[in-house]
């Protein structure tokens, strides 16, 4: 068998730094936010520095045509559904006419919205309302379009998604469920995800174990005189502890969920 006291650290780096890039991308993405359960729409923890209060979806008879994150006095809209502009904008000034008795204001607001949509809403586009300025600003996929003033304008389109006449139910991102559901929408750290990570260490630790049980056999490691079988015998039995408590920690997972 191949035996070098100079290449045994390299071998070992690569199958640590392995076994972090999987680490780092399950924990990115368990930390990346919520997902929306009925439309499958993922929502950032936090827009602007405020936090993910309330997930809902605003549905058309069987379609659901977006869902809706409530950030405090900001509201992220989603397209689940394509819409063209100025269906999307008098459908909004719809929901505002109850709410809002300035109807100059709720002209604006749809002026402003139709200008800013000049390829509609297709499915993907984000649409943003901030109505903490004293008025409504408006943002399509990340870029501003423009504003309408008026403190009537935000108490009302704030009302859209938060009065008891709201147009869709909103539900509290606090309100977790055992069946790994928050509020009507899912939780990315579940037990599943968690199963997962304790897999794959499991898994990246054996797999290590084993590369270097091949390439080094019984030779010398970092050149001390104790053998590879001496040396890895206790970690040898640990790799299989661990793996086995990882893929038993996914099952565990998945009976919770499903």
């Amino acid at each position: 068998a191949y035996s070098s006291d100079t290449a045994a650290p390299a071998v070992i780096m690569r199958g640590i730094n392995a076994v972090l890039v999987v680490l780092a991308s399950l924990v990115a993405s368990a930390s990346a936010g919520f997902t929306e359960a009925r439309t499958g729409i993922a929502f950032p923890d936090k827009l602007g520095g405020k936090p993910l209060n309330r997930l809902g979806v605003r549905t058309k008879g069987p379609i659901k045509v977006y869902a809706v994150g409530e950030y405090g006095d900001t509201f992220l809209l989603q397209m689940s559904y394509g819409v063209g502009a100025a269906k999307m904008s008098a459908a909004l000034g719809d929901a505002l006419k109850p709410r809002c008795g300035d109807s100059k204001l709720i002209a604006d607001f749809e002026a402003c919205l139709t200008k800013g949509l000049p390829n509609g809403a297709p499915k993907g586009t984000k649409l943003q309302f901030d109505t903490s300025g004293g008025g409504v600003g408006i943002s399509v996929n990340g870029k501003s379009v423009g504003s309408v003033s008026g403190k009537p304008l935000a108490s009302a389109f704030s009302g859209i998604y938060c009065d008891g006449n709201a147009v869709c139910k909103m539900n509290s991102v606090d309100d977790v469920g055992s069946d790994g559901e928050v509020g009507g929408g899912e939780k990315l750290i579940t037990p599943v995800r968690l199963g997962m990570v304790g897999a794959a260490v499991g898994w990246g630790i054996g797999k290590l174990v084993a590369d270097l049980r091949a390439n080094y056999g019984s030779g010398r490691l970092f050149g001390r005189g104790c053998s590879w079988t001496e040396l890895t015998g206790e970690v040898d039995s640990a790799c299989q502890v661990g793996c086995g408590r990882g893929c038993g920690g996914g099952a565990v997972g998945c009976a919770l969920v499903f």
